[in-house]
């Protein structure tokens, strides 16, 4: 134990991987427990595998689920993938115009809760008084599209991840050596060649990276598959979760942990090609430190066609945000028309803004943010520190138990905390502090990235000079290694802040009354029906986390973290 003293580092890898260890292992002890156990009756606690056995009973129920929850993520992850592929090679290769105003829109993108943007676009292509309908039924007779289908659910899910998959494909177009593609024109490749067989090929590692990614985290969704899908009667594995816990009288909480584990199995199954993939990128690398020359292809007739697909991404995120806006200034939902224009009033606001839990949300949602971006960052910034730095045996296991709550979806997550907290003496259950410990465990992995790369790019030499002039440890890391990453530490938590403050599926089964956040006060309103004060509210919280997100853009810019 004397010895332990002596070294700071054995002490700080006691302590980070006991903290680590209380966070992630036990959530999926407690899911893989609940499934496994009766849930109801005197015989309640002990071992079954009758809640596995009622779901292949119903077999055909589960066929449905998964063959509806695998075309929802593969299609909407195909769409994403071919068109936010195309914007990104359009901004970072050609000369279309519009790429800045491009690269804005994706980033105010993120910061827009999800939920909102779902509910914006209901409001746009509701079967009856969708906005874009009401045009299609003046003009045709008949509304140009039924949201409430899989079509709208494969739709608008697409629609969110554009963006993002625009900004992730970016980063290898915007690195590819155009001496490569230089070089097949001069040996009379056609432009359709030289993209089929030198462009595309060097970025198949990401695309495929990409791709993989957005199918897992589609199959991980929550506010579409609920909002969209319940009403039109499709299930997918998240809202068969969620139903089993809210959909009744008497949650089934054994069945809901047994469909748990199924999802879990689905996202690990897709996360091994993920790493394969990412692990294995240096095969494409085409950046040699000499003879690097960006520069931008020449559209001519085709720039301004270019620039019109690149106006689009902004498109996405403008027009939900126009029917919240107008919807707001309603006393009741309505197409745009004279009569309606008549109607316009402030009421809304009013009543929202004077509504305490409204109020509460907001502050509760601030606390549980802030709190669990900073407890994140600074548990894995230690982390990363132990297994950059450290010589300890074992400090890798850090790294894979951080990374551990990857495999586990929103919704499961927030069953199996739960779970733990209804089972452990610890006083957080019916609190905020609840959703602070589950949000902290389940974006551990993104602060484990940012404090990773930062730590690999500051050479040891810097600490070994402080320590060498009579620093202490923890004055070397005060003084030197947290200043000299503090970009990257503050763009991780501003990334895991605005994560957690759109976060519905976790908040939803742990909140309580007096313990809402903002993303479950727009689901009661939406859910209650009152559509004008959850307009009113949406874009005031929209304004807000747009704003916050223009921090993010501004030191994504500044230090060139946007890669």
């Amino acid at each position: 134990m004397y010895m332990m003293m002596r070294n700071p580092a054995q002490v700080l890898f006691v302590f980070t991987s006991a903290i680590l260890a209380y966070l992630v292992l036990p959530p999926f002890f407690f899911i893989l427990h609940t499934s496994l156990v009766t849930d109801r009756g005197l015989q309640a606690g002990t071992f079954t595998i009758q809640h596995f056995v009622n779901i292949i009973d119903s077999l055909g129920d589960v066929r449905t689920l998964l063959s509806n929850s695998l075309i929802y993520a593969v299609s909407s992850s195909a769409v994403a993938l071919v068109y936010g592929t195309a914007l990104a090679w359009l901004a970072e290769r050609s000369d279309a115009p519009f790429r800045k105003l491009a690269y804005v829109s994706a980033y105010v993108s993120f910061a827009i809760p999800g939920i909102i943007k779902v509910v914006g676009w209901i409001m746009l292509l509701g079967p009856k008084a969708g906005m874009l309908n009401a045009v299609g039924m003046a003009l045709t007779g008949q509304p140009f599209f039924n949201i409430f289908s899989m079509g709208g659910m494969v739709l608008v899910e697409s629609f969110l991840w554009i963006p993002i998959v625009f900004l992730l494909m970016s980063t290898p177009f915007r690195s590819m050596d155009p001496s490569l593609e230089e070089a097949a024109t001069t040996a009379g490749s056609t432009s359709w060649q030289v993209f089929r067989r030198v462009t595309f090929p060097l970025a198949v590692p990401s695309v495929l990276a990409v791709m993989i990614l957005t199918i897992i985290r589609s199959l991980e969704a929550f506010e579409i598959p609920a909002l969209i899908g319940i009403p039109a009667g499709v299930e997918v594995l998240t809202t068969k979760i969620y139903l089993q816990i809210k959909g009744g009288l008497i949650p089934k909480y054994g069945e809901a942990s047994a469909y748990s584990i199924i999802l879990i199995v689905l996202v690990a199954l897709g996360l091994i090609p993920y790493y394969r993939i990412t692990s294995k990128t240096y095969k494409f690398t085409t950046i040699s430190g000499k003879n690097f020359r960006p520069h931008r292809i020449a559209l001519g007739k085709w720039r301004w066609l270019g620039g019109t697909l690149m106006l689009v991404l902004p498109l996405l995120q403008f027009l939900p945000i126009v029917a919240i806006t107008w919807s707001s200034f309603l006393p009741f939902a309505q197409v745009p028309s004279r009569k309606a224009l008549s109607m316009l009033t402030l009421n809304n606001y009013v009543t929202a803004f004077n509504d305490s839990g409204v109020i509460r949300s907001v502050m509760n949602s601030m606390m549980v943010s802030v709190s669990s971006a900073t407890a994140a960052v600074a548990i894995t910034f230690f982390a990363a520190w132990l297994i950059v730095r450290a010589s300890i045996k074992g400090r890798r296991l850090l790294d894979q138990m951080s990374m551990l709550p990857l495999v586990f979806p929103g919704i499961v997550m927030g069953i199996a905390i739960l779970k733990m907290y209804l089972m452990l003496p610890v006083p957080v259950y019916g609190t905020i502090w609840i959703l602070v410990l589950a949000f902290t465990a389940r974006y551990l992995p993104y602060g484990i990235r940012f404090s990773h790369s930062a730590l690999l790019s500051l050479h040891k030499e810097l600490e070994e000079g402080a320590m060498a002039s009579g620093a202490s440890f923890f004055q070397t890391v005060r003084h030197v290694v947290v200043p000299l990453i503090m970009p990257a530490l503050l763009a991780g938590w501003i990334y895991i802040f605005l994560i957690t403050f759109k976060e519905l599926s976790i908040a939803l089964l742990l909140y309580s009354p007096g313990s809402q956040v903002v993303a479950v006060t727009i689901w009661e309103l939406w859910d209650n029906g009152h559509v004008g004060e959850l307009a009113a509210f949406s874009l005031i919280i929209t304004i807000g986390t747009v704003f916050v997100g223009s921090i993010f853009l501004n030191i994504a810019q500044r230090y060139g973290l946007q890669d």
